[in-house]
């Protein structure tokens, strides 16, 4: 889809679509080791976004300074990424009641869900590069394998701090396969934002939401070259990514060693099924989390399916009005 066609209104049914594709980035945000950015993947959308987020620039203040408004909207592609954004705020709300209690009590079936998804996104991505692209996949792999190893800072959070959290956080937001809150947990800066957030510290949110919004604008410019001038490089490394995170969201650990006596939790380590039920003395659900396994793909594939049958429609509809 190219820039023009992009920034074109939306009819009803359009605008249903990139909602629930917002519902579901917005769920997926949640998932720790998921990103929104591998969903909009999914759903056919990600470069739109990043053309739309870049779009708040010098030229977008003046069309608003000279009030007009509605070529400030057009710039934005604002009639995108106002039904995605509310998309987003509703999936996040839902996630507060059905996804984070899957977590907490079926955490194998919904890691097992997710790895399907990663997995047809994978499959989804095999035309995008070729084999002497490996070594920017494996940059992407190993980008998010020492991330894995780093250890989450202990060190209070100064005012500066935690506006680069922000901006490099919302900047991993942005990247499929790397999950915002994982970063906020490295850099010490995610329990300092909860506290933030519960106690209203209007002060922190603000320094945090500008580090955010200054990321935000300048990641979305480089990905937006990135993609444009080096194509599939850019998408070899984001495939790594994806393949990286699958070692964020595999659900079958074993400790490696017992926890402290300060009660300090044990460090885990990935493991075979067969191994997590030895080790634990529990089940494995091996079998059932194929089948969960199995449906990420189906529905990734499915889903796919749909929204290019949909657009396809949809341009058809916008070429005989024209």
């Amino acid at each position: 889809m190219d820039k023009s066609s992009a920034q074109e209104g939306l009819d009803n049914l359009q605008r249903a679509t990139v909602f629930a594709k917002g519902v579901v980035m917005g769920v997926s945000d949640s998932v720790p080791g998921v990103s929104g950015g591998t969903i909009a993947l999914i759903a056919g959308i990600y470069e739109r976004l990043i053309r739309a987020i870049s779009a708040f620039d010098l030229m977008a203040l003046q069309l608003l300074f000279r009030r007009e408004l509605a070529q400030a909207w057009r710039h934005i592609d604002g009639a995108f990424l106002l039904p995605l954004a509310l998309g987003m705020g509703c999936g996040l709300l839902l996630s507060a009641n059905t996804v984070l209690y899957a977590l907490e009590y079926a955490p194998i079936f919904v890691g097992s869900f997710f790895i399907g998804l990663v997995l047809a996104t994978m499959l989804l991505l095999r035309g995008e590069f070729t084999f002497r692209h490996s070594p920017f996949l494996l940059l992407g792999a190993g980008l998010v394998a020492v991330l894995g190893w780093l250890q989450p800072s202990t060190e209070p959070v100064s005012s500066l701090g935690l506006f680069v959290a922000g901006a490099v956080a919302i900047s991993a937001m942005l990247l499929p396969g790397l999950s915002g809150a994982f970063i906020l947990i490295l850099l010490g800066a995610y329990e300092t934002m909860l506290t933030a957030l519960v106690t209203v510290d209007i002060g922190r949110i603000a320094i945090f939401s500008a580090g955010c919004l200054v990321g935000l604008m300048v990641f979305s410019r480089l990905l937006r070259g990135l993609l444009s001038r080096f194509h599939s490089e850019a998408y070899s490394v984001i495939g790594g990514l994806l393949l990286g995170s699958l070692a964020s969201i595999w659900p079958w650990r074993v400790p490696v060693s017992l926890a402290g006596a300060d009660g300090d939790d044990p460090m885990m380590r990935l493991a075979l099924p067969s191994e997590y039920a030895a080790s634990l003395g529990v089940e494995a659900h091996t079998w059932i989390a194929l089948g969960f396994v199995g449906a990420g793909l189906a529905v990734v594939l499915g889903l796919n399916r749909l929204f290019t049958s949909i657009n396809a429609a949809s341009a058809s509809s916008s070429a005989q009005q024209k």
